[in-house]
This record gives structure tokens, C-alpha cells and sequence, in this order.
């Protein structure tokens, strides 16, 4: 009975370990791919040469041609298709805007004035939305998550999150949202020039609080302008770990923007900028990046009466980096039409390869992705195999890659799409 016992227990633990390490091997060869003859998009435009890549440990392990691997990879035939980086919408509310019509599904803003600038989105986002696969089958992968305008001059903490529904959060803290212009001026009681003034005391008080806290929590400090929370999520803006994300459209209005960044020594990114092309070698002297969405071309009030089709293409000529987001409203529903908007942005005069980059490689250095927006050899396998050119609205992803994973081409809406399409055939029938 001992010896059995003894050679129980030696089977069994045998059969564990040929378990685990079917296990093992089973995923690291789910997780191994090699994409055969496929044509490269970067900033440089579609590769006319076909390159194979592959993907393992969720990074590009090699990229060349004609690359012979082991048989543990799952071959992917391109035959002649682009590959682009999965691609990133630099203004959305992605996981934090279910149903708009629904203020129980919506967190993308506050009116606690207690807290503005402290306000972080993320704290609210929901990897399991189903807005998240809608998209990422759509070729998206990586979007900035912003929160709308609340009770005050700071909207709060924008983050970088990917699509992949697991581990999404990326950069806690990508950028400190505030909003001058009409938005600006209403919080401020009815100027811009108020609006600036605020901006101005936030910055300088907390740079005071930073160098006071210990004096302000034992009560022997002046009030400042925002709360604690407020100031101390400011403090990184003060010493430019942060940079802070102006929305403004007015030409004039980005000359001021400019000015105030050059005085209290911030770095800026500008929002909007519907009449940047007026002052765009102003923007690019300074060295301020822009998010903006290129088709809007329509004035909606004063400050964007001079908005125009080819303001990417200007801001691009005075060189300006430049990054997009989609159509206004759609941006979270909808944040894979980011890449129509470059497209069109194209189509009225900037590169190829610039729009490109606005919605991949430009993002990912200003929010700080090193890892992101390139297709080599480390870099992260965020990859996107299109039907066809992927500014082209009619082409669409083949295969999707998020952090090395394939991601499976459904949907609540492509299953709701199967389910009675394939009734409407079966009731055809009869």
C-alpha cells in the first residue's frame, strides 16, 4: 500500500507538471505571431515593400523579410496588406460615457467645486464598457480619456488607457485640462480676460502652497484661490511634470494662452484651435503641440469664425505637432472615425504620413508612451492589419493587436448584427 501510495503520488505530480507546462507552452505559443508580407504605414507613408513581423511577449521581437521562425508561431498572410499601429484618439470619454442620455452612466464631469483640477477621469473609468470593443475592432487602441468642463476653470486630470479591457490604465497623469475661451469667460463671469486672471492666481497659488503646506495646514497661511486637493494636483503643473491642456480657438485668444506659458514657465498643449493656422508660426516658434479635430470646419460661435478645412495642413507648414481627435460628439461612441477625420485632413492638403502621426507616433511621445506608435523591433505590438489603406473610410482591421494580444473582431454590436441577419436569411428561406 506504501509503495503504491508512493507511486500515486509520483503520477500525480507528474501529471501536474506536464500540465503546467502544457499550460505554459500553450499560452506563450497563443501569444506568438507572425505577420508574413505585410506593408508598412508610419510617418513615412505605406511602405511599397512587403515585410514580415513578428510578435512575441507582446513586443515586436523581429521585423525584416522572409523571417523563418519555429513552428510555435501562428502565421498571419498579409498577402500585400498595411500594417499601421493600432491607433490613438487624443480626446475621448471612452469607459467613463456609457449612454449619454443616462447621467447614471456618465462621469465625465462634476459640479463639486471643491474639486476641479483634482478631478482625476480615471478614477472613473470602466474597462468593461461596451463602447471599448465597439472601438477596438474598429482599429483603435489607445485614447486620451478627458473630462468635460465642470464648475470651474480646471476640467482635471486627463489619462492615457488602452483598449484591451484588462490592465488599461497607461498614464495616470497625462495632462491638466483647462478651458478658456466662451467656456472659460462664462466660469470667470463674463470675460476672457478673467478667465486668464484665474488662471493666473491657481498657478501662483500653488506655487505658494508648495513651498507653505505645513504653514497653511496649521491655519497660518492666507486662502488661497482652490482647495487643497485642487493645489496639490496643480503642484506638477508648476514644475512642468505636467503639462497643461489649454482649450482655446480665437487666434487672440491663443497669443494670450502663449504669452501666459512663456511667463509662468508651464508646458502647454492647445485644444481647439480652430484659428491656430493665423498664428501658427507663433505656436510653432513656441514649441506647443495641438489636438484638434481637422474636419470641423464649420463656425458654431465668434471665436471660430475663422475655422477652415486646410488649418492641419497650415499648422503642419509653420511645424506645429499636431494630434487629432474625431467628430466632436462622436469621439467616444465613435472614436474610430479619428482616422476619417485624418484622412480628410489629407485629402485638403497635409502629408500622408503627418496625419498618421497625428493619430499614432505624436501622441505617444507628448503623453508619454516611448513603447507606443512604432512599428520595431521592442516596440510594443499595438498592431492594426487593414483591409486597405486605413485613412481610406471604406477599408477595415483584418486583425487587431493590443500589448502583443489578438483581439477577437467582435462586439455587442457585431453579434447583435449576426444574430438577426441570420434570422432575416433563415425567414427568406421559407
Amino acid at each position: 500500500m506504501r509503495l503504491l501510495a508512493m507511486r500515486t503520488t509520483k503520477l500525480l505530480g507528474a501529471v501536474f507538471t506536464m500540465l503546467f507546462v502544457g499550460v505554459a507552452h500553450g499560452n506563450s505559443a497563443a501569444d506568438l505571431f507572425l505577420i508574413k508580407n505585410a506593408k508598412i504605414v508610419s510617418d513615412q507613408g505605406i511602405s511599397s515593400e512587403l515585410t514580415d513581423i513578428a510578435i512575441r511577449d507582446g513586443k515586436i521581437s523581429s521585423i525584416g523579410k522572409d523571417l523563418e521562425l519555429s513552428q510555435d508561431y501562428q502565421v498571419i498572410d498579409a498577402k500585400g496588406m498595411p500594417v499601421s499601429s493600432g491607433l490613438f484618439n487624443a480626446n475621448s470619454q471612452i469607459g467613463v460615457r456609457e449612454v449619454s442620455a443616462v447621467a447614471a452612466t456618465v462621469d465625465a464631469a462634476t459640479k463639486n467645486e471643491h474639486f476641479t483640477a483634482s478631478l482625476r477621469i480615471v478614477d472613473a473609468f470602466n474597462p468593461s464598457s461596451v463602447v471599448i470593443p465597439y472601438n477596438r475592432v474598429q482599429g483603435i487602441s489607445h485614447v486620451l480619456i478627458q473630462p468635460s468642463p465642470g464648475s470651474g476653470l480646471f476640467s482635471g486630470i486627463a489619462s492615457v488607457v488602452n483598449l484591451s479591457g484588462g490592465d488599461s490604465v497607461e498614464v495616470r497623469q497625462a495632462a491638466m485640462v483647462v478651458r478658456l475661451g466662451n467656456t472659460g469667460s462664462e466660469v470667470a463671469g463674463g470675460s476672457r480676460a478673467a478667465a486668464l486672471a484665474m488662471l493666473r492666481e491657481a498657478i501662483e497659488d500653488a506655487r505658494d502652497y508648495a513651498k507653505n503646506k505645513s504653514s497653511f495646514n496649521a491655519g497660518n497661511r492666507r486662502e488661497y484661490s482652490l482647495s487643497r486637493h485642487d493645489l496639490q494636483a496643480l503642484i506638477p503643473v508648476t514644475q512642468r511634470r505636467l503639462p497643461l491642456l489649454v482649450y482655446v480657438d480665437r487666434a487672440a485668444d491663443i497669443e494670450r494662452v502663449l504669452e501666459f506659458g512663456r511667463e509662468y514657465r508651464v508646458s502647454l498643449i492647445l485644444g481647439g484651435v480652430s484659428e491656430g493656422w493665423r498664428v501658427a508660426d507663433k505656436i510653432a516658434s513656441a514649441k506647443v503641440p495641438v489636438l484638434f479635430d481637422p474636419i470641423y470646419n464649420l463656425p458654431s460661435s465668434y471665436e471660430t469664425l475663422g475655422t477652415r478645412l486646410d488649418n492641419a495642413k497650415l499648422l503642419h507648414d509653420a511645424g506645429v505637432t499636431i494630434m487629432f481627435t474625431g467628430m466632436g460628439w462622436q469621439s467616444t461612441h465613435n472614436a474610430y472615425l479619428v482616422r476619417q477625420s485624418a484622412g480628410n485632413a489629407v485629402s485638403n492638403g497635409m502629408p500622408y504620413g503627418a496625419a498618421i502621426a497625428a493619430i499614432t507616433t505624436n501622441p505617444a511621445k507628448i503623453f508619454g508612451l516611448p513603447s507606443y506608435g512604432e512599428i520595431k523591433k521592442g516596440k510594443e505590438a499595438n498592431l492594426v492589419v487593414w483591409s486597405g489603406d486605413p485613412l481610406e473610410v471604406m477599408s477595415t482591421p483584418r486583425y487587431v493587436f493590443i500589448k502583443g494580444k489578438s483581439i477577437p473582431l467582435v462586439s455587442r454590436a457585431s453579434r447583435l448584427r449576426d444574430r438577426y441577419y441570420s434570422r432575416i436569411i433563415e425567414s427568406n428561406k421559407k
